[in-house]
């Protein structure tokens, strides 16, 4: 688990099927001394942690991600310059698989774009 210690999330905004989910980054944490040393950057295998982090809690159950048809990465998160951003994320669960998408971003930077699907672990 990531949450708590590489990033903590604000007071999530729903409207119908739509959560935006505001989370702040620990620029110090220790894994942005490994990714990249001197340029840290997050790494996209913690971008998708966070969403399926945040799915589980909103379901209460544990998922594993099965199937991404879209992630696209669109520009870095560098902590020390980007700590605070909104993870989108729009889900639907269908015959026992939950569908998500939605996009990372801070204003009108887009970080990631992404499609995935997750069943239960």
């Amino acid at each position: 688990m990531l949450r708590n210690d590489l990033y903590t999330t604000g007071s999530i905004i729903k409207t119908n099927s739509l959560h935006l989910v505001p989370v702040t980054l620990n620029p110090a944490h220790p894994i942005f001394s490994g990714h990249f040393p001197g340029q840290p950057v997050l790494p996209g295998v913690c971008m998708l942690e966070m969403i399926q982090e945040i799915l589980e809690e909103f379901l209460q159950q544990k998922f594993r991600i099965s199937k991404a048809p879209l992630i696209k990465f669109l520009s870095m998160i560098i902590p020390d310059k980007d700590p605070d951003f909104t993870i989108e994320l729009q889900y639907e669960m269908v015959n026992g698989i939950i569908q998500a998408r939605g996009k990372i971003f801070r204003e009108q930077v887009i970080f990631m774009k992404y499609q995935l699907e997750l069943c239960r672990d």
